[in-house]
């Protein structure tokens, strides 16, 4: 093995590792040196040498993985525009959801539970944010999202967008525990699953605004205006 594929080796096995501890534990409860003593190394600074600082690892962490998320969510969105259903809201929901929940069933997986601790920790730090995927296939995908829901009073849109950029990482997440845990009972079959999950989002997105929401967001302190307004950079982020 030469010295660059050995240092190759390392670095992937500290992002593997960081990437279990993380969903594990949560972001804040680990820290490099454990990173470094959990993935055998005998430099416990080696996560520090590698990636210098937690942040950093975390940026790397998505770099390692949404590669390939982010161009299967291309090819979908290529496909379905393509296809003339640019505003298909349950074509393009589901080009949203099933490159994430595809990670799931390989086996092994901790990436989403990584995933759901990122966006949990992000309320407190949003670097992590940028390296979620606001940018490519998250904000194609959520601009289109976001058209496709412009009847939506622009406040009312954003929080849909946001619950249901939620339900995703989190249902998700829960389902790499079960299966994790071999408790298959407790699960959808795959395909069942992110079907039903779709559905579910696409309920969230698409359902009516009460005239108690509408009578909320007109009172006084309420998210003015409530009438639609085109869709922004503000709800592609939305739907991260």
């Amino acid at each position: 093995m030469t010295a660059t594929s050995s240092r190759a080796s390392t670095r992937e096995r500290l992002l593997l590792t960081a990437e279990r501890l993380f969903a594990l534990h949560g972001i804040d409860a680990v820290s490099l040196r454990q990173i470094s003593v959990a993935a055998g190394q005998r430099n416990n600074s080696a996560a520090q040498y590698h990636f210098g600082t937690k942040e950093d690892l975390v940026r790397a962490i998505f770099a390692f993985r949404l590669a390939s998320i982010n161009r299967r969510r291309e090819d979908m969105v290529d496909v379905l525009v393509r296809a003339g259903l640019r505003g298909d809201l349950r074509a393009l929901t589901d080009a949203m959801v099933r490159p994430l929940a595809e990670q799931i069933d390989g086996g092994g997986s901790f990436y989403v539970r990584f995933l759901a601790r990122v966006h949990q920790h992000a309320g407190a730090s949003v670097y992590a944010l940028p390296a979620m995927g606001v940018e490519g296939s998250v904000t194609r995908i959520g601009l289109m999202i976001g058209e496709a829901l412009a009847h939506l009073p622009a406040p009312v849109r954003r929080s849909r967008l946001q619950l249901g950029g939620s339900l995703l990482v989190h249902a998700t997440a829960d389902r790499e525990q079960r299966v994790h845990d071999g408790m298959p009972e407790d699960v959808l079959p795959p395909a069942a699953f992110v079907a039903d999950l779709v559905d579910s989002v696409v309920g969230i997105f698409s359902a009516p605004v009460s005239q108690d929401t509408v009578a909320a967001l007109a009172a006084p302190g309420g998210a003015v205006p409530a009438a639609p307004a085109p869709p922004t950079a503000a709800d592609a982020e939305a739907a991260v």
